[in-house]
């Protein structure tokens, strides 16, 4: 029964836990409180033993609990009972027409699959899914998947407005006392806030079967004493991963590198277009991820010229990374990685005998074919007490708009594109410095990642870093003699003061990108004017946390 103050009153609830913690207070409280128990099997057994009154919920479904214990409570009756709408007139006429007496409390906790598979998981550290744990899988972890007991938390929880769910024994006291001040009633506050704990506990549930039936071991997580596992998304565009061969971090990077390499095609098809396919325009993009941070992209006529310029960025941090291409690997591209060190491989396809090229020259290489497949709509990251859920970071073809005496030049937009990316894809504060190569296409030679302020990231990483890599072009002795004129610094985030300017304009970069939007912006414009730098603001920032 329901009341205008949103309190309804329980009359009948049906309890079926595997968890029985709190289950006797609970019990006498109901009873106390005036309400009927209808309680299955095991559930029955513990209250049969503490004296409380129920009935078996067979007597009120009509059916017998059947295939051991497989079919318990589903039934047309029992799940009308709970699920029938209260304020609906026509809904009551026809529960009292079909002889449907309303559940007003579902109290269920779910069969213990979590701990079933953390014992096998326990018992076999190793993560190996051999014939003995698949054998452990089908007889033990199938037999812990609930049917009934979701079935019942999803319909009471749908119905929340005439219906209590109840799947935590932590709360039971809070709602023991409830009901003990409200005369067996409970408020449409603690109805709304148990439905939502409900569907967060179904949520898990289904996860949890999922990923145990799904998961595959690797060889370890970020630390080789952290177990980690790799679980497939039907989603996941085509991904070929070696799994036995990889580690946690190398999918990580791995990711971070397809990622990268996925938006610079994107830049170049762009640039292509923008040309109209004029001789020298890119047609190949190479990302090279060092712990997850590009530390070399570039594009190039070919996948070699892209590669070869990718790597040419920084050769120091590209050793041991990983190389993602954004065209089938050719015999020229293979060629180049001879005597270079290479951890994972990813590419979309792979030119006719140059896999067993590959595989016969570098035996340790681990590569993973990875056709385009479409983003996922939300990314998902577990923090402590919850999950973080956002869209990715999409629309890279930022507008330009020039803010400074000086315009930023047109020509130069496509490279400053390219930079963006680039600082979307090194972690924040990021800075990226890059420029036009000869004969067309763009690299990165220049950046800095994850400093707690940005003038560290430009002064100290990213422009020594971009001298190092002009004096290797130049075969220049002499790093700080690098002319970075030419160059485009990109930051992920707006300039909170002058200082990172300053630290450019030093360095004698010309052309500045960044996003804009800090109270200071007029004040960095003026640095601009009075050093005689080119910036243009995006109006949209690309943080990579």
């Amino acid at each position: 029964m329901s009341t205008t103050t949103g309190l309804i009153t329980i009359r009948r609830a049906l309890v079926s836990v595997s968890d029985k913690a709190y289950l006797e207070d609970l019990g006498r409280a109901l009873v106390s409180a005036g309400a009927e128990i209808l309680a299955t099997g095991r559930t029955a057994a513990a209250l049969k033993r503490a004296g409380i009154a129920y009935t078996p919920v067979d007597q009120f479904t009509g059916n017998p609990e059947a295939f051991d214990g497989r079919m318990k409570t589903i039934s047309f009756r029992l799940e009308s009972a709970i699920l029938y709408d209260r304020a609906s007139s026509k809904h009551v006429e026809e529960a009292r027409r079909l002889e449907i007496p309303p559940i007003d409390c579902v109290v269920c906790n779910f069969y213990p699959f979590e701990e079933a598979l953390e014992k096998l998981s326990a018992e076999n550290p190793g993560g190996q899914a051999g014939a003995s744990l698949a054998g452990q899988i089908r007889d033990q972890l199938v037999d812990q998947v609930d049917i009934g007991g979701p079935t019942m938390v999803r319909a009471a929880a749908k119905n929340f407005a005439g219906v209590l769910v109840l799947t935590d024994p932590a709360d039971y006291p809070g709602v023991i006392a409830e009901l003990r001040q409200k005369s067996g009633s409970v408020s449409y506050e603690t109805r709304r806030k148990m439905m939502l704990k409900a569907f967060e506990r179904v949520l898990d549930y289904d996860r949890a079967i999922y990923e145990g039936f799904a998961r595959q071991p690797l060889r370890y997580g970020e630390n080789p004493h952290q177990r980690a596992y790799f679980i497939p998304s039907s989603g996941a565009g085509g991904f070929d991963w070696d799994l036995a061969a990889l580690s946690y971090n190398n999918i990580l990077d791995a990711n971070a590198a397809f990622g990268a390499v996925c938006d610079a095609r994107e830049t170049l098809a762009h640039d292509m277009r923008e040309r109209h396919h004029v001789a020298g325009a890119a047609r190949g993009a190479c990302a090279i991820v060092k712990h997850n941070n590009p530390c070399g992209l570039a594009t190039g006529a070919t996948i070699a010229e892209a590669f070869d310029r990718a790597w040419a960025g920084d050769p120091v941090s590209s050793f041991g990374a990983v190389v993602a291409l954004s065209a089938p690997l050719t015999s020229e591209c293979a060629r180049l990685f001879k005597k270079k060190f290479i951890e994972v491989l990813i590419a979309p396809g792979f030119e006719e005998g140059v896999l067993e090229e590959l595989k016969s020259s570098k035996s340790k290489l681990r590569i993973v074919r990875a056709p385009v497949g479409a983003n996922e709509s939300f990314i998902r990251t577990a923090v402590r007490g919850g999950t973080l859920a956002q869209q990715p970071d999409g629309c890279m073809h930022d507008e330009l708009q020039s803010a400074t005496a000086i315009a930023f030049p047109k020509n130069l937009h496509a490279v400053a594109r390219f930079g963006i990316i680039a600082a979307k894809w090194i972690k924040s504060n990021a800075v990226a410095i890059v420029r036009e190569s000869a004969g067309g296409g763009f690299q990165l030679v220049g950046m800095g990642s994850g400093q707690p302020n940005r003038v560290d990231a430009i002064r100290r990483l990213a422009i020594p870093k971009a001298r190092e890599a002009l004096a290797r072009d130049l075969r220049e002795r002499e790093a700080l003699a690098c002319d970075l004129s030419e160059c485009v610094l990109v930051s992920d985030g707006f300039f909170p003061f002058a200082d990172s300017i300053e630290a450019a304009a030093e360095s004698g970069i010309k052309f500045v990108v960044q996003p804009g939007g800090s109270v200071r912006d007029a004040e960095v414009i003026a640095a601009c004017d009075r050093l005689g730098v080119a910036m243009a603001l995006t109006g949209k920032r690309h943080f990579r946390h």
